[in-house]
C-alpha cells in the first residue's frame, strides 16, 4: 500500500472523528492498520445505525470488495423523511431522511460507500437529495431483512430493503459486483430493450440520445407526488412489460419539505410536501422493485430507473445507468471535501 493512500486513509478518519455535521455516531479509525497488513486498495464504508444490516453483508463486500467499516452513521429520528437535527451541506436545509449521516459521510469524503435501510425513500432520497448514485434492492440480505416489518407515517406496511450510496457509479458498480458476486455468468439483454418513462417529449428526446434504444414508451401516469398506494399499483402493473422504468426526480427538499408529518397538517403544509419533490422514491421498496438514481447536473435532482428484481433486469438497468452517469459536480466536491477546509492552517 503506497503512502498516498494510508494518508488519504487517515484523513478520512480525521474528519470522522472531527465530525463537522454530526453525521457519525462512532468511527473506527483503527482500521487503518489493514494497510500495513495487505497491499489491497482498501474502500471505507459507513452504515446506518440500524439492526437491519447484518455483519454479513459487511463480510462479503470486505471479502469481495475489501471494503472496510469506517463509521456508524446518524439517522433521522423514527425514520422520518426529513432529519430535524442535521443540514444538508449542500443547500443548509434540514437534510433529507432517514440515512441522512450515511449520505452525509459519503458527500464530504468521510466514507467511499454508504450503507443505509429504505422503507419509503429513505436511501434513494436522501441520495438524490446531495447529488449522490443511490441503489437499493430487496435481494440485499434478503433473508435476514424478511424479519422486520415496519408502518409508514401514512400507515403502508412493508420490509426494508438495503440500499447503497456512492460518489461515482464506477465505486457503485463496485459495491454491486461484490454483494452479487454470483451474477458475473448471468446474461443480461442491453439491445431492443422495452423501457418506459414517465418524462415529457422533451426529456424523452433527450433520454434516447443517452440511451440508444429504440423502444422508449412514454406511459400515463397518476401523480408521482401524491399517495402511495396508486404509484404501488402503477409500479406492479408495468414493471413486468419493460426492462425499467425512468423518470425524473427533485430537486428533493428543496422548495419544500417532503415529509408525512408536515404535509397533512392543512392545505399550506401539504402543498409544502409536495414541493419537496419526492416521488416514486417513495415507492420502489414497498414494490418490492429495485432502483438506482443518477445525480443530474441540477442540483438534488436526477434519473430514477426502476426494474424488478431479477438479476439480468437490474444488470441490464445498471449498464444504462452507466451511459446517463456524470462525475461528481467539481466544485461540490473540491469545497465539501477539502480536507484543508476542516483543518486550517491557522494563526497560533
Amino acid at each position: 500500500m503506497n503512502n498516498r493512500s494510508v494518508i488519504d486513509a487517515s484523513k478520512k478518519s480525521f474528519l470522522a472523528l472531527k465530525n463537522p455535521y454530526h453525521s457519525v455516531i462512532k468511527s473506527f479509525p483503527e482500521v487503518i492498520n489493514h494497510f500495513n497488513e495487505s497491499s489491497a486498495d482498501y474502500r471505507y464504508v459507513g452504515i446506518k445505525n440500524k439492526k437491519h444490516i447484518p455483519h454479513s453483508l459487511l463480510n462479503k463486500l470486505n471479502k469481495n470488495g475489501n471494503y472496510l467499516l469506517h463509521t456508524v452513521d446518524a439517522y433521522s429520528l423514527g425514520g422520518r423523511a426529513i432529519d430535524i437535527a442535521l443540514k444538508n451541506p449542500i443547500s443548509g436545509r434540514p437534510m433529507t431522511g432517514s440515512s441522512s449521516g450515511t449520505a452525509i459521510n459519503v458527500l464530504v469524503g468521510i466514507n467511499d460507500l454508504g450503507i443505509g435501510t429504505d422503507g419509503g425513500g429513505s436511501v434513494l432520497a436522501p441520495a438524490i437529495a446531495v447529488n449522490l448514485f443511490g441503489f437499493i434492492s430487496n435481494l440485499i440480505e434478503e433473508d435476514h431483512v424478511k424479519q422486520f416489518s415496519n408502518q409508514s407515517t401514512d400507515n403502508i406496511s412493508f420490509t426494508v430493503s438495503i440500499g447503497y450510496m456512492t460518489r461515482t457509479f464506477t465505486e457503485m458498480q463496485k459495491a454491486v459486483d461484490a454483494t452479487f458476486a454470483e451474477w458475473n455468468e448471468i446474461e443480461y439483454n442491453t439491445q431492443d430493450l422495452t423501457i418506459f418513462t414517465l418524462n415529457t417529449q422533451k426529456s424523452n428526446h433527450t433520454l434516447s440520445k443517452l440511451l440508444p434504444y429504440n423502444n422508449i414508451t412514454s406511459l400515463v401516469h397518476p401523480d408521482i407526488l401524491g399517495p402511495r398506494e396508486p404509484l404501488i399499483e402503477f409500479l406492479n402493473s408495468h414493471l413486468e412489460k419493460c426492462a425499467f422504468l425512468i423518470s425524473e426526480e427533485g430537486p428533493i427538499d428543496y422548495f419544500g419539505i417532503g415529509d408525512t408529518i408536515i404535509g397533512h397538517m392543512g392545505k399550506e403544509t401539504s402543498l409544502q410536501q409536495r414541493l419537496g419533490k419526492k416521488g416514486l422514491v417513495r415507492v420502489v421498496n414497498m414494490a418490492n422493485a429495485t432502483a438506482i438514481v443518477v445525480p443530474k447536473k441540477d442540483f438534488a435532482t436526477g434519473y430514477v430507473l426502476i426494474c424488478e428484481s431479477t438479476p439480468a433486469k437490474i444488470r441490464a438497468m445498471l449498464k444504462s445507468a452507466e451511459k446517463l452517469s456524470l462525475p461528481p459536480d467539481e466544485l461540490t466536491h473540491t469545497y465539501l471535501a477539502n480536507f484543508c477546509h476542516y483543518f486550517p492552517e491557522e494563526f497560533i
